[in-house]
């Protein structure tokens, strides 16, 4: 009996010994030496409360098995904005206008000096890809006393303009389809030598592209300006008017030429009209009785290259006759300038969409 009773004992011992080693219902069972297990070893790491790390980015639609068993599809994140091509066209030839705008929000800067002492400058903004709106200065303002031909003209300057053009960039409508602007330029009134002149011009350009590298524009414009003399009189003289001449006094056509020989330069000419007051010429048939002075336009030719220094630089220079209407080649005028553009807006604006 004593025997039966010490094997039960024992049998209940060995039990109690068992049961004791194993893990409770619904914990996995740990191998020795795992973290947090009974033998030793490092304590398991804090869980944060806000979940699991996400890890680095991942690719947008990627299938995550979460630890729970559940599948997500994650967004990623989003894929970086690629980078913007500059496309640059000129509003301008050398003279003449284009039918190109500048594009939206880029800032133009021109600066010309020539061996005549004509300074000019022209600065524009692109509003909207349709648009541009610019104040400049020009040097192919001419005036005269006599009509002499020993009389040399004298540049009239400097002469304040501003300007505002729309179009429609080329091929935007339909496949093909030049680039055409209509553009509008006035000048602030002049006084000078007791008279007072102003200009004004309507100008409508086509440009197209025959091929990658060579460029035509053709053009059409309307002139007007006024002299006034003795200006400073009690009674002055009514003015003179190109408008009061006739419409044939007024239409003009220009046009221009670009060609790309090499990546970053360009071969240029064009054709343009100026405007010359004559103080002391008899006045054209149609002007007021008894008035003096007379308004001419002139043709102007001009041919040159444009290279480019830098992606926001471009230096042109080349030759200018102010008037090929008598071939005259002592008057031509060799010039040089410098023009500036920035993207710095146009780039701002777009990060902001």
């Amino acid at each position: 009996m004593k025997h039966a009773s010490n094997a039960i004992l024992a049998a209940v011992l060995g039990t109690a010994a068992i049961a004791r080693a194993q893990p409770a219902p619904g914990d996995p069972p740990k191998p020795d030496g795992a973290a947090g297990g009974p033998r030793g070893g490092p304590a398991p790491s804090p869980q944060s409360p806000y979940g699991p790390d996400p890890g680095p980015p991942r690719p947008a639609g990627q299938v995550v098995t979460q630890p729970d068993g559940s599948v997500e599809l994650t967004p990623g994140s989003p894929a970086p904005r690629p980078a913007r091509v500059h496309k640059m066209r000129f509003p301008e030839v050398l003279n003449t206008p284009t039918g190109w705008l500048l594009p939206a929000g880029v800032l133009y800067s021109r600066n010309r000096i020539d061996t005549g002492g004509g300074v000019s400058s022209d600065s524009r903004v692109g509003l909207g890809d349709v648009a541009e709106f610019g104040i400049a200065t020009t040097d192919q303002v001419h005036e005269r006393q006599t009509d002499s031909s020993k009389e040399k003209s004298e540049v009239l300057q400097p002469y304040v303009t501003a300007s505002f053009r729309l179009g429609v960039e080329e091929n935007r409508l339909f496949k093909g389809q030049p680039g055409v602007t209509l553009g509008f330029r006035k000048s602030f009134e002049r006084e000078h030598l007791g008279s007072k002149t102003r200009i004004a011009e309507l100008t409508l350009v086509a440009s197209k592209h025959l091929g990658p590298d060579v460029a035509l524009h053709l053009g059409g414009a309307v002139w007007d300006a006024s002299l006034q003399e003795n200006a400073g009189a009690a009674m002055p003289p009514d003015p003179i008017t190109l408008h009061g001449q006739g419409f044939a006094k007024q239409l003009r056509a220009f046009g221009g030429f670009e060609a790309r020989p090499l990546p970053r330069s360009e071969i240029l000419v064009d054709l343009s009209w100026a405007p010359e007051f004559c103080y002391g010429c008899a006045s054209a048939a149609g002007g007021p009785a008894g008035g003096m002075g007379t308004i001419r336009l002139k043709p102007e030719l001009a041919w040159g290259v444009r290279y480019q220094v830098a992606r926001f630089m471009h230096i042109e220079s080349g030759v200018r006759v102010p008037d090929i209407g008598n071939a005259n080649l002592l008057d031509a005028q060799i010039f040089g300038q410098i023009t500036l553009t920035s993207f710095a807006l146009s780039d701002a604006v777009e990060t902001l969409k």
